[in-house]
């Protein structure tokens, strides 16, 4: 029997950093959506944490007539299809709430991410392919460019126990939070005291200097990480180093690594010395062949 972070005892093995406990998920009610709250109930199911959903109505519902009261008939309109989209997907053990509100979908997550406190905002990628102007789906890259809490893009259904762990790292930059995110889901998304073999967190470093191995600082890092983490015999921590084109060596070695979650800095410059959404993290967000966490600078300590 073990104690939980806010002192209650449960038969689940918890650490103490292994705790999101409000979820921000946003839905366009697709059937795309459907998987994003599976994975928000995912994780408050792990952490015993609330969901909130959040869905942007169009505006264009409530121009039709131009009679007073028809924002209010599209926004209740939204918000029946909200939960019964909730009814149909989301465990009748989750604790859900919905929003609604007329309003560009970028602004209604980040903003009701806010007010909700959230600790995690899901969202899909929303990938846009008819040309290279933008990396990301609009929304998506406005939320991950302005939201002040961890992201998680999903793309594959989240299905525990995640067993390998990538964090992309650079000593220089937000390591520090990078690899706490890592840890955390690692922990949160073990298999428990019963699992065959732990939970694996790479710590990649991607420099032109590979054949001088890992430095110090990155080592320090990981060991202050799971330090912190009060949990550091449940984590098997590597540090790997490649090089040296940035997102080519992050994606390869996800590939081959067949990573569970990739984690990273949104501002992450990498060797490109550019800092967008970073271009790094863009571009690396948009290509990943798994689901990718994105901390905002503003965690850094």
């Amino acid at each position: 029997m073990t104690e939980s972070s806010d002192g209650r005892s449960d038969g689940k093995l918890r650490s103490k950093v292994a705790s999101i406990r409000s979820i921000l998920v946003a839905t366009d009610l697709s059937d795309g959506s459907d998987a994003l709250l599976r994975v928000a109930a995912e994780v408050a199911v792990r952490s015993e944490g609330a969901v909130h959903v959040a869905h942007a109505a169009a505006a264009s519902l409530a121009s039709a007539g131009g009679t007073r009261g028809t924002f209010a008939d599209a926004v209740a309109l939204a918000e029946g299809a909200v939960d019964d989209q909730i009814r149909r997907v989301m465990p009748p053990t989750v604790r859900v709430d919905r929003y609604v509100e007329i309003s560009p979908p970028d602004r209604v997550i980040v903003e009701h991410g806010d007010r909700v406190d959230a600790e995690l905002i899901v969202v899909g990628p929303h990938v846009r392919r008819a040309g290279p102007a933008r990396l990301l789906g609009s929304t998506a890259e406005r939320v991950l460019s302005t939201a002040r809490v961890p992201c998680l893009v999903v793309r594959t259904p989240l299905v525990p126990p995640l067993r390998d762990i990538v964090a992309a790292v650079d000593p220089a930059h937000l390591v520090g939070p990078v690899l706490d995110a890592a840890i955390q889901w690692a922990l949160l998304f073990s298999g428990g005291e019963e699992a065959r073999r732990l939970p694996r967190l790479s710590a990649l470093y991607v420099t032109s200097q590979s054949a001088d191995g890992p430095p110090a600082a990155l080592d320090d890092a990981v060991r202050s990480a799971l330090a912190r983490s009060g949990e550091a015999g449940r984590v098997n921590a590597v540090v790997a180093v490649r090089g040296t084109d940035v997102v080519e060596s992050i994606l390869l070695y996800v590939e081959a690594e067949a990573a569970d979650l990739l984690v990273l800095s949104t501002r992450n410059r990498g060797l490109v010395g550019r800092a967008l959404l970073g271009s790094v993290s863009a571009e690396v967000t948009r290509r990943a062949p798994c689901n990718v966490l994105l901390v905002p600078p503003g965690l850094e300590s």
